[in-house]
C-alpha cells in the first residue's frame, strides 16, 4: 500500500500532474519547449503576484536559496539574518558560506520574529536581510509584510523563502517589497522535488550586475536566455508544472488560499480537541500549510500513523522526538485531513 503523505513536502501528487510528468520527452532548445517555459513563467507571476520575472531553476529550493545570496552578497557584506527554526537557520548558514559579515537575530523556536527588534537591528550598513515566510521546521508564519515595509526604503535587498507558503498562503511579492523572493515546486504546487523558483526585483539587478558571480547560479545568465534557461532544463517537470499551474488556476488563487486557511483552521481545531498543544506560541501566528504539534510522544505516534498508512513529518534539532508535523497543503483536502486526524484519535486512544 501506498502511504498517505501528510508531511509538509513533498506532498500528494495529483493524477493529472503525474500524467504531465509522463509526457514523452522532447529537445528543449525546440520553440515549442521555449513557448511552454514562457507559459510558465507568466503564470508563475501571478501566482507570486509580480511584476518582476520569475526564474526557474533545477534544483530544490535551496537552490533559489543559495542563488538569491551568491547573487547579491559579496564576501565582507553585511547581512542581516532572521532566524527562528532550522529553515531560516539555512538562509544564515549558506549567507556564512558566501562570505558575509553576519549578523543573526535569533528567536525562539515557536515564536514569531519581534518587529521592533528587527527595526533596531536594521543599520545602514546592511546590504541585505534574510527571511522564511512560513518556518516549516516550527509551523510558525512571520509577517513578512511589516518587514518589507522596513527595509524598502533602505540600500538593504529584502530576500525571502516562501518555499511552504507560495501558492497555499497568501504572498504578495510586490507590495510586500520583496527583492528576491523562493519557492519551490514540492509543496504547494503539488509537484515533485526538482525546481527551485526565483523572482528578482529592479532593485537587485545593480547588485547582481556589478558582481562577480558563480557559473552556475549566475542570474545574468538566466535573464539574458529567458525564457529559456542557461542549462538544460528539467523536461519533465516543466511539463507537470504547467499542469500545476492550470489546477492553481482552475480553482483561483484567491479560493485556494481560503481553502489552505480553513484546512488549518479545522486541523488545529481537532488536535486542540484532542488534547494536544500546537506547537507555535499563539494561534495568531500559526502556519496556514502545516500544523506543528507538541508532545512527548511524537516518534511513537509517527511510527504508529506509519502503520496506519500515514506518513506525518517529525521534528528536527534541536526538537527532535517533541514535535510532530501534519501538511496539508497542495492538493491534500478535507478527505485527506480527515482520515489522518481519526487515525491520530485512534493512535492517542491506544
Amino acid at each position: 500500500m501506498v502511504p498517505l503523505l501528510m508531511t509538509p513536502g513533498p506532498t500528494e501528487v495529483p493524477e493529472r500532474i503525474r500524467t504531465a510528468l509522463a509526457h514523452p520527452i522532447v529537445h528543449h532548445r525546440t520553440p515549442e519547449f521555449t513557448e511552454i517555459l514562457d507559459d510558465c513563467g507568466s503564470r508563475l507571476k501571478k501566482v507570486f503576484k509580480t511584476d518582476n520575472t520569475v526564474y526557474t531553476m533545477s534544483g530544490s529550493g535551496t537552490t533559489a536559496m543559495c542563488a538569491a545570496l551568491e547573487n547579491t552578497v559579496s564576501k565582507g557584506d553585511k547581512v542581516l539574518s532572521i532566524v527562528f527554526g532550522k529553515f531560516s537557520e539555512r538562509f544564515r548558514d549558506i549567507a556564512l558560506s558566501v562570505g558575509s559579515d553576519l549578523e543573526t537575530l535569533q528567536f525562539d523556536w515557536g515564536q514569531a520574529p519581534d518587529i521592533g527588534k528587527i527595526e533596531e537591528a536594521l543599520s545602514d550598513d546592511v546590504k541585505a536581510v534574510t527571511m522564511v515566510h512560513n518556518e516549516t521546521s516550527t509551523g510558525v508564519r512571520a509577517d513578512v509584510e511589516a518587514v518589507g515595509k522596513l527595509v524598502k526604503d533602505t540600500n538593504a535587498l529584502f530576500i525571502c523563502d516562501t518555499i511552504s507558503s507560495m501558492a497555499g498562503d497568501n504572498v504578495e511579492t510586490d507590495n510586500w517589497n520583496i527583492d528576491l523572493c523562493i519557492a519551490g515546486s514540492q509543496k504547494c504546487f503539488s509537484m515533485p522535488p526538482g525546481i527551485g523558483f526565483l523572482s528578482v526585483s529592479d532593485k537587485a539587478w545593480p547588485v547582481i550586475e556589478n558582481k562577480e558571480q558563480n557559473y552556475l547560479t549566475d542570474l545574468n545568465k538566466y535573464r539574458s536566455k529567458y525564457p529559456q534557461t542557461p542549462f538544460t532544463a528539467p523536461i519533465s517537470l516543466i511539463y507537470g508544472l504547467q499542469e500545476a499551474l492550470s489546477i492553481i488556476e482552475e480553482e483561483g488563487l484567491d479560493k485556494r488560499v481560503q481553502r489552505h486557511r480553513k484546512n488549518a483552521e479545522f486541523t488545529r481545531t481537532a488536535v486542540k480537541e484532542m488534547g494536544l498543544e500546537l506547537y507555535p506560541a499563539s494561534e495568531d501566528i500559526c502556519s496556514e500549510t502545516l500544523t506543528s504539534i507538541r508532545s512527548d510522544r511524537a516518534e511513537d505516534i509517527r511510527s504508529s500513523l506509519k502503520e496506519k498508512g500515514i506518513l506525518v513529518a517529525g521534528a528536527q534539532a534541536p526538537e527532535k522526538g517533541k514535535m510532530f508535523r501534519i501538511g496539508h497543503m497542495g492538493s491534500v483536502g478535507r478527505p485527506e485531513i480527515e482520515r489522518t486526524l481519526e487515525a491520530l484519535k485512534e493512535v492517542l486512544e491506544i
